[in-house]
């Protein structure tokens, strides 16, 4: 199984929003203005409806309703808005999944919803800038499992069947795979042309020390770590805490503490962002 092989076909099959693409292009753009880009998204009932609806939740707290699209875009930056609209219309692309016996997608996407929510918390703790993309490297993290899944049923299942409480579950896909889903989600995301500091944190989110920006990554690799304990430890036997690396700690200068609260506050939050992101529960086939 060739990875880029792999990913250029994935990309194909699960192909980006296109307000998402136009999206981009305005942001990019030194020529369009706060005025364009609100109009573009209005253009998307379902997507202007979600922004507002993150804009007026506790996710911003902000002092004042926000009422317009051009409100929301001033208060909250352009980058940052996109970086929503992209984590909050993606769910949409892999709904092709939302049946598949093999998988819980609904813990799936709490799982990464909780990582994206835990991430932006610590980034914000640590007064770090364009906190929506900590959101969405989250969010991301693992969207190579939901490739295999879809390209390569059987061996996702080996992966799945291989797993053993003493093993980290990355060493069980390179193992059985000969790559990490980490490395299969980098891939899918350099094929839709994402940011290389996105492909960046999903690449190394398991040995943060050789990313380009290892304070960022070790951010995602402690909020993965967090959420991964959560759902999936009692299933599993895994303990997925003592898997941070003791460097991730010391680059972002964080504590335990700082962790437990992050992962406290992500979880009273979670299930209002999975409402906005209409991620409705299925039934458990894992």
């Amino acid at each position: 199984m060739n990875l880029d092989l792999v990913a250029k076909s994935a990309s194909k099959l699960f192909t980006l929003p296109e307000i998402c693409i136009k999206l981009q292009d305005l942001i990019y753009n030194p020529d369009s203005s706060m005025a364009d880009i609100a109009q573009l998204i209005s253009i998307d009932p379902s997507l202007s409806a979600r922004l507002l609806k993150i804009a007026n939740s506790s996710f911003y707290s902000l002092p004042s309703q926000i009422d317009s699209l051009s409100r929301a875009i001033t208060l909250i930056g352009t980058q940052d808005l996109y970086n929503l609209a992209l984590a909050t219309s993606t769910p949409d692309t892999f709904s092709a999944l939302n049946d598949n016996e093999h998988i819980d997608i609904h813990r799936y996407w709490r799982h990464s919803v909780t990582t994206g929510l835990i991430s932006r918390l610590l980034a914000q703790d640590l007064t770090m800038r364009h906190l929506e993309a900590f959101f969405l490297a989250g969010l991301f993290h693992n969207l190579g499992k939901l490739v295999i899944l879809e390209q390569f049923p059987d061996e996702y299942l080996a992966v799945k069947q291989a797993q053993d409480p003493e093993t980290q579950p990355w060493i069980i896909e390179k193992r059985v795979l000969g790559y990490t889903y980490a490395q299969v989600g980098e891939a899918l995301l350099k094929n839709w042309q994402m940011p290389t500091h996105l492909q960046d944190m999903v690449a190394h989110q398991h040995k943060p020390n050789e990313a380009m920006d290892p304070k960022a990554v070790s951010l995602l690799h402690i909020a993965s770590r967090a959420a991964s304990q959560l759902e999936y430890m009692p299933q599993l036997g895994f303990d997925f805490h003592q898997a941070i690396i003791p460097e991730a700690w010391s680059l972002t200068g964080l504590v335990e503490e700082q962790m437990q609260v992050a992962i406290s506050v992500a979880q009273s939050n979670c299930h209002a962002m999975m409402s906005v992101m209409k991620l409705v529960p299925l039934p458990d086939n894992s």
